[in-house]
Formats: structure tokens, C-alpha cells, sequence
């Protein structure tokens, strides 16, 4: 301890001499020495006391390290001394459990109803968007079949033209394809009409129903095999202007010909479909073939011969023999109409 520090402590009040002494180094319960030698030294430098006591004062201004950390833990002791031994109690674990369980059961009140009523509101918005798009999914379904039956009517409707088109004795390409196409169309709705029965409940499928349905097929694939009969008969002994003799005639190109409106019928005659009401004409063409067989023979023979009269035999012969066919055919046409159309009178409207 140097001489500054002793004349501070002897300047400090009595109650702070410990603590500074303690917070320097040295035994609080020792009592300051006042030996000779000390007096002595003291005596000697009080003449500069005053001079040390204006460094010290001064030092103890500049000095920001020391001296306020000193006086700050003199304070915070003091502080730790006059405070309430309570602060440093240990917190209570059970007490703040306690005030956890306490905030729980206060919440519930409001949780559990809240909960509640969410999950109701969910339920009810649920339930109700499953039924709506039930329903909107039943009146889509609804319409739907309204429509297909309103349109599979209609179609059927049109039986009666496509009856006349296809019965007329004037044949056009045209109006058969247009008719074979709308045939298509009315057969594919119906049996789309016929699939969707088994899912509607609001129809009674009885055996009327159904009869009704197969009387609408029978006469929807009849005309279809009428026009595809007619198709492959207009293929079928067509001479054209091919039978025109002339003086200029080349007999062998002449025979070529006959030879090809043979083999083209023979081939579509094995493609002719089956109809009732064609029975005896297919019979017939079957004679037809084989006499116009003979007949292009026996005709190229005559004109290699040049037996004129011959020749104009058989082209009446053979003109013949293409017009008895085709009379026949205008019968069979005459009462597949007349049948066709009692069978479209008899059909009901679906409902």
C-alpha cells in the first residue's frame, strides 16, 4: 500500500474503510498499523501532502477505470444488503404448472366450442356442396336423356323420307349415299337411347318398349341393306350405249366389254344382302347372269359372221333379259314400301 492509498482510506468514513480494504487485497479484521516508521514517513511527507492530496484529487477525477468501478460495487453491494431476501427465492415449478393448467381450463371454454361449431359449419358446407352437385349432376343426367329422347324422335321421323328415297324407282347416287348416312346416325342414337334404359328410373322398360325398339332396328337395317342392294345392283348388266351396232363396231374390244359387265355382275351379285322382299328378284338375277352369259356369246359369234339379223335378235334378246330383272326389281321395291311403311306406322314414340 502506497501513501495515496492510505491517506484515502484514512479520509474514508469509517462503515467503507472494510470494503475498500477488501476490495484492495487485505484483511478486513487486521487493524491499520501506526508503527514508527509509518509516523515517520507520514511526518516527512506531509509537507507534500497537500500536493499529493491535489494528485489524488486530480487522479482520482481522471481516473475512469478505478475509482467508479469501486464506488458502482460499493453501490451494488449496498443494493444486495438493503434487498428483500425474497428476490432470490427459487421459482415455484409446481405454481407455474399450476397457472399453465389453469390458462387451459380458462380456454376451453372458448376451444372446444369454437371447435365445435368449425367443424359443424365444415360438415354442413360439406353435406351441402355433396348434395348439390348431386343434383346438378342427376339434372344434367335428366336433360341429357330428355334430349337424346327428344332426338332419337326426331330421327325417326325421318324414316318415311329416307323410305321414299330409298323405294323410288329413279335412282340417285346422291340421295342413297345422303340416305345411308342419315341411317347410321338414326341407328347409333337409338342404341344409345337403348343403353341408357337400364339407369333411368323414371321409365317403366316393359315389352312394349322394347318391341318398339327392335321394330325401329328391323326397319332401320332393312332400308340400310335395300340401299346397299341397290348400290351393288346399278353395277349389275349395265350395257349402256355398248350395244349399238355399227358398221364401224370392233368386235374383239366389243367382246372385252361383254366380258367385264359379266365378271363386274357375277361379283356383286355374291354381294347382294338377304331381304325378304328381294327373295325372288336375287333368284332371278342368278337366271339373269347366265342367259346374259349366253347371250354376249352367241351375239359376238353373229357378228363374226356377219349375220345381221342374228345379231339384232340377240340385242333384243339381251335388252330383254336386262328389263325382265329390272321389272322385277320395281316390284320388289313396290312392296318393300308398302311393308316398310306399315311397320314405321306401327312404331310408338319413345318415351
Amino acid at each position: 500500500m502506497n501513501i495515496r492509498d492510505f491517506i484515502f482510506i484514512n479520509k474514508a468514513k469509517s462503515p467503507n474503510k472494510i470494503r475498500i480494504l477488501d476490495i484492495l487485497g487485505f484483511d478486513t479484521n487486521a487493524d491499520l498499523s501506526h508503527s514508527p516508521e509509518i509516523v515517520k514517513e507520514i511526518n516527512e511527507n506531509l509537507i507534500t501532502s497537500d500536493i499529493e492530496s491535489e494528485e489524488i484529487l486530480i487522479d482520482h477525477q481522471n481516473n475512469t477505470e478505478f475509482y467508479p468501478l469501486l464506488e458502482s460495487e460499493l453501490e451494488q453491494e449496498t443494493s444486495i444488503e438493503q434487498a428483500s431476501t425474497n428476490t432470490f427465492e427459487p421459482i415455484n415449478i409446481t405454481s407455474q404448472i399450476k397457472k399453465i393448467w389453469t390458462d387451459i381450463e380458462s380456454r376451453r371454454q372458448w376451444v372446444v366450442p369454437a371447435v365445435l361449431i368449425t367443424a359443424t359449419i365444415f360438415l354442413i358446407v360439406s353435406a351441402t356442396g355433396i348434395f348439390i352437385s348431386n343434383r346438378n349432376r342427376q339434372n344434367e343426367i335428366i336433360n341429357l336423356y330428355e334430349t337424346l329422347t327428344k332426338e332419337s324422335n326426331e330421327l325417326i321421323n325421318t324414316l318415311p323420307e329416307i323410305i321414299t328415297i330409298s323405294t323410288d324407282n329413279f335412282y340417285s347416287k346422291y340421295d342413297v349415299s345422303n340416305s345411308s348416312a342419315n341411317l347410321q346416325l338414326i341407328e347409333s342414337t337409338i342404341m344409345e337411347y337403348q343403353r341408357n334404359l337400364q339407369n333411368r328410373d323414371d321409365l317403366d322398360v316393359n315389352n312394349n318398349l322394347n318391341n318398339n325398339l327392335n321394330n325401329v332396328f328391323t326397319l332401320v337395317n332393312d332400308l340400310d341393306k335395300l340401299i346397299s342392294y341397290r348400290i351393288l345392283l346399278s353395277e349389275i348388266l349395265i350395257y349402256e350405249d355398248l350395244l349399238i351396232i355399227s358398221d364401224e363396231l370392233d368386235i374383239d374390244l366389243l367382246s372385252n366389254q361383254l366380258s367385264e359387265i359379266s365378271a363386274t355382275s357375277k361379283l356383286n351379285y355374291e354381294k347382294l344382302p338377304e331381304i325378304n322382299e328381294f327373295t325372288n328378284h336375287t333368284l332371278l338375277v342368278s337366271e339373269t347372269l347366265k342367259s346374259a352369259e349366253d347371250l354376249h356369246g352367241r351375239l359376238i359369234a353373229s357378228l363374226r359372221n356377219n349375220e345381221t339379223d342374228v345379231s339384232n335378235a340377240l340385242l333384243i334378246a339381251i335388252n330383254m333379259n336386262k328389263e325382265i330383272e329390272q321389272n322385277s326389281f320395281n316390284d320388289a321395291l313396290e312392296v318393300f314400301k308398302i311393308n316398310k311403311t306399315n311397320l314405321y306406322n306401327s312404331l310408338d314414340t319413345l318415351p
